[in-house]
């Protein structure tokens, strides 16, 4: 039995009509989670938001001193470039705690720096540029694209109009993104292969729960076949109803041995640890990592937990786990 603090940052969403704060719900969902399959464990368990203004989160830690921090901050303070500051800050007051730690969530968030890493170890990615904001795109692309930001997560800022057929549909994207996100523009080529996750589990040696394809049957015509924002968080949305992940995926025992090979090594190069899913497009029969995820969704129902589940690892065996790997 441990002592683990699960901590969390909160999105303010605003105040009711009592003046009660009110928060965005999918971390607090994801807190109860948690809490609950840890328990089920007998760790004993207590939760803290960390704002911006750490003081009163650190000075619950000196009072509950916790073997392990179960780091569930997407960010601070709702800004997800800040989710490399609440791992600084745990490394600083030499806490333990679950995932990736502070150089490796910082490398990750920069989406252009992560494929310049990727290629300088050989591991094939999309062709790219970065276009820092302010600035027009100078560098020649190839036909189709995919615009995104270059330093944001949970698929923030992609939609339909995401994927660009003509150079006025890149400016115009471009400009959207360093208007709406304040922040550099990805613009990588798109691939419009199959997409496959390659969710692991582990330090060191880590080890592959599932690879798990993504499914868009039923999309309507005409709509990119891409995880697009309204896919992971509008239910309403066409794209919500027809991204499915299928865990037993039919692939060539070569193409699976690619993926399983090209994420774990992923998974070393950049320094992740505990929890991660490494993202890809094939490109005829050669795997380009679009994507790496350190510290992904841990809902009960999103990906991981499902990939762990297939893997036949219960989601309380899951938390269980992963503070044990943060023990390591």
């Amino acid at each position: 039995m441990a002592r683990v603090l699960v901590a969390y940052s909160p999105t303010r969403m605003g105040i009711d009509h009592t003046g009660r704060e009110l928060v965005e719900d999918h971390i607090l969902s994801t807190v109860g989670d948690v809490v609950h399959a840890l328990k089920a464990r007998d760790h004993k368990v207590e939760t803290a938001a960390l704002r911006r203004d750490p003081r009163r989160f650190l000075a619950f830690v000196q009072r509950f001193r916790p073997h392990v921090v179960f780091n569930l901050c997407e960010g601070v303070g709702g800004e997800a470039t800040l989710e490399k500051n609440a791992a600084a800050l745990f490394e600083l007051r030499r806490l333990r705690f679950t995932g990736s730690g502070c150089l490796a969530l910082a490398i990750c968030l920069e989406k252009g720096l992560t494929k310049q890493i990727l290629r300088s170890a050989r591991i094939d990615t999309p062709d790219f540029a970065v276009v820092p904001e302010g600035n027009g795109l100078a560098e020649h692309v190839e036909l189709p694209v995919i615009v995104k930001p270059a330093m944001s997560d949970g698929s923030a800022g992609i939609t339909a109009r995401s994927v660009c057929k003509t150079m006025e549909a890149v400016r115009k994207r471009v400009a959207y993104v360093h208007r709406s996100f304040r922040q550099a523009a990805l613009v990588e080529k798109y691939i419009s292969g199959r997409e496959f996750q390659v969710a692991m589990l582990g330090n060191r040696d880590p080890r592959v729960l599932a690879v798990a394809e993504l499914s868009y049957k039923g999309l309507p015509k005409g709509m990119p076949r891409i995880c697009s924002y309204s896919a992971k968080w509008q239910p309403d949305s066409a794209y919500f109803r027809h991204t499915n992940p299928v865990m037993s995926a039919r692939m060539p025992f070569v193409v699976r041995q690619r993926l399983q090979t090209m994420a774990l090594r992923t998974f070393q190069l950049l320094g992740l640890r505990g929890y991660a899913r490494v993202d890809f497009r094939m490109r005829g029969t050669r795997p380009q990592v679009i994507d790496v995820n350190p510290n992904p969704d841990i809902s009960r129902d999103a990906g991981l937990p499902k990939a762990a589940r297939h893997a036949r690892i219960s989601y309380v065996e899951l938390c269980d786990r992963i503070v044990r790997l943060a023990l390591e």
